[in-house]
């Protein structure tokens, strides 16, 4: 549809974005390519993410928020477009690319091979809570099964936990567990390149929007980790 540079665009009607071409189409069409791909759904319980949205969580996205409305501001977009920061959306970016990691060991993709689309809205008329891992491509490499194959309950039950598992300690820690390593904008918590952050392309936030411990927990505050009494069976 069109394009910017440096700094994105804050949605798909920014006046910023600069049009393909010079002088509209004859008829309303947009070029495209056809992609083949796999890949693997999962939806969160609503229930089980309410009880675990407490507030002390809640206080955790709120400063991750904070940041982001300030760096709306700083862009010159509309206040009225921009999307809040919730400890949702952070959970389920987090266990993105936690999962994301994990099936590059259990299938063989590369990092860059895989990519995340995340469904978060927290609207009582309209709630979701989905995450979909895949691997797309114009020829036939999208399409081998090995990803597909990943989404069977029997291997699941193995490469769920041992995702969660592997983001229980970062060789960054403590460092990295306390904030310290997540960049100077703040948009990111408990994140470094040694545990969540995954290749550009692979993530649709730029890895922003990260934090390590709504998975596994604080040493110091129980309850912070959706994962927790998985790590602990």
């Amino acid at each position: 549809k069109g394009f910017t540079r440096i700094i994105p665009p804050g949605d798909e009607d920014d006046a910023k974005m600069a049009p393909i071409r010079e002088n509209p189409p004859p008829h309303d069409w947009l070029p495209a390519i056809e992609v083949r791909g796999e890949g693997i759904f999962l939806e969160f319980s609503a229930h089980a993410l309410n009880q675990w949205d407490d507030e002390y969580v809640k206080a955790r996205a709120k400063r991750v928020d904070e940041n982001w409305a300030l760096e709306w501001q700083n862009r010159g977009y509309d206040p009225a477009k921009r999307r809040t920061i919730t400890a949702r959306f952070l959970l389920l970016h987090t266990f993105a690319h936690a999962f994301m990691r994990q099936l590059t060991l259990d299938c063989g993709y590369s990092t860059a091979a895989l990519r995340e689309r995340l469904y978060v809205r927290e609207e009582p008329e309209f709630s979701m809570a989905g995450v979909l891992i895949y691997t797309g491509t114009s020829d036939a490499d999208g399409t081998l099964g090995g990803l597909q194959r990943q989404g069977e309950a029997a291997r699941l039950l193995r490469s769920l936990p041992a995702a969660i598992q592997s983001m229980e300690w970062c060789s960054s820690d403590p460092l990295c567990i306390e904030g310290v390593l997540s960049g100077q904008a703040g948009l990111s918590i408990s994140a470094c390149h040694a545990c969540v952050l995954a290749p550009e392309t692979a993530c649709e936030e730029f890895n922003r929007f990260l934090d390590r411990a709504l998975l596994v927990g604080l040493p110091e505050q129980k309850g912070v980790g959706y994962f927790e009494g998985l790590l602990r069976t």
